[in-house]
């Protein structure tokens, strides 16, 4: 998760500082069609942080089947089409599992490793033995400096980059579209490969590909311990004594 740390700006606002306005503005750049085509057909979706629909939306149309959770309410305001599910991802338990579930907007990225750790175990408690989880994570590139980008759609602005031990990155991030300006401070993590699979495996996965040649998308399967694959149900003993469940 990027973590907001406050912000400024017209309209409602999320727990963590994001503008519900502006996220309702957003539209998808193709993520729906990389998801549709990592996975099976009409495939049952968990969409973890899935703010108002910008990627809910365009996979109901293609036929996949998405309970959408967030933990703001005036986000999920926006999304009559599906089920949905208003919790914290880290303390989700639905006692339900599905073929994929997704977790996007560089939520992995979090810049608290126990967080990550509690967010990576909501994943692995919900995908179906031979499922997959599919995470979109920050390449370090995208918060190195101050940048200003304009496109047809408004300008967004990266400033005030502060480069912090551990990987760490805060900067404020400034949206402006037609003539209205929302800006966030951040607060991120960069990881590195080794970083992400180790995490993984002790949240119960393994990483088992990267679906772009620049890594920014993630595909994780969960951990077999038996001809019947994890039992996501079956974690939170171990979860509670600090074990990861044995490969």
């Amino acid at each position: 998760m990027r973590v907001g740390q406050g912000g400024s700006g017209p309209g409602p606002r999320t727990p963590d500082g994001s503008a519900i306005e502006m996220y309702e503005q957003a539209e998808a750049h193709g993520e729906d069609e990389l998801i549709d085509q990592a996975i099976d057909p009409r495939s049952s979706i968990l969409e973890l942080g899935c703010g108002t629909g910008r990627i809910t939306r365009p996979l109901l149309a293609r036929g996949h089947e998405v309970v959408a959770v967030d933990e703001s309410a005036g986000m999920l305001a926006h999304i009559p089409e599906t089920e949905t599910i208003q919790a914290t991802i880290g303390e989700l338990r639905l006692g339900r599992r599905f073929d994929v579930v997704l977790m996007m907007s560089y939520l992995i990225n979090v810049a608290d490793d126990a967080e990550r750790l509690r967010l990576l175990r909501t994943c692995a408690q919900h995908v179906r033995p031979g499922g997959s989880v599919l995470i979109q994570q920050q390449l370090p590139t995208q918060l190195a400096k101050p940048v200003v980008l304009e496109s047809e759609r408004g300008r967004m602005e990266i400033s005030d980059v502060e480069h912090l031990p551990g990987n760490k990155v805060a900067a404020t991030v400034t949206h402006t579209r037609d003539g209205r300006t929302w800006s966030q401070r951040l607060l991120t993590q960069n990881l590195t490969e080794e970083q992400l699979a180790g995490q993984l495996t002790e949240a119960g996965l393994r990483l088992a590909e990267y679906l772009t040649p620049d890594t920014s998308w993630v595909r994780a399967n969960p951990v077999a311990t038996g001809p019947q694959g994890v039992d996501p149900d079956g974690y939170d003993d171990d979860f509670a004594a600090g074990r990861s469940p044995s490969a």
